[in-house]
């Protein structure tokens, strides 16, 4: 096995902290309006009031 060197130790750590706070994803308010419109949306008509033997 390979013995790595202080200065590769250095440069992994680098590495995986470049890879690490790479920068996050960003969902502006067109994204937002985008997922909410794609949705599927229920409605129903008013409900109306039945009362006695519901004839």
């Amino acid at each position: 096995m390979k013995k790595f060197g202080f200065a590769g130790i250095i440069a992994t750590g680098f590495a995986a902290a470049i890879v690490g706070l790479a920068a996050p994803a960003q969902a502006d308010v067109t994204h937002h309006q985008w997922v909410h419109d794609i949705q599927q949306h229920a409605s129903t008509s008013a409900v109306t009031s039945t009362f006695g033997d519901g004839r």
